[in-house]
């Protein structure tokens, strides 16, 4: 199937690249690329200096017909249980680094 193909490359992506491990939560796909959506673990530094609890970071992921993940982005936060997302604002994000 192409989308255990799909979910299992973004999920080796998060892993071998960025060093998280990750559920993919939304898979679509569009004309020309497939769109993901991912959850992982926050970095505990990140906890730590802001001062939450366990954190989810979601994020927007695109692969090509290739099975290339092309790009991707953090779109929001969630505590750990809650369903309460709060959305990452660009110009907010880099204000707090």
């Amino acid at each position: 199937m192409v989308i255990k193909k799909v979910i299992r490359t973004v999920q080796d992506f998060f892993s071998e690249v960025l060093g998280k491990p990750g559920k993919v939560v939304g898979v679509s796909r569009g004309e020309d690329c497939w769109k993901v959506k991912i959850e992982v673990p926050e970095e505990v530094e990140y906890m730590r200096r802001h001062a939450k609890g366990d954190l989810m970071a979601i994020y927007d992921v695109s692969m090509d017909n290739n099975y290339e993940v092309t790009n991707f982005e953090r779109i929001a936060l969630m505590e750990r249980g809650s369903l309460t997302i709060y959305p990452i604002e660009p110009d907010k994000e880099e204000e707090k680094a």
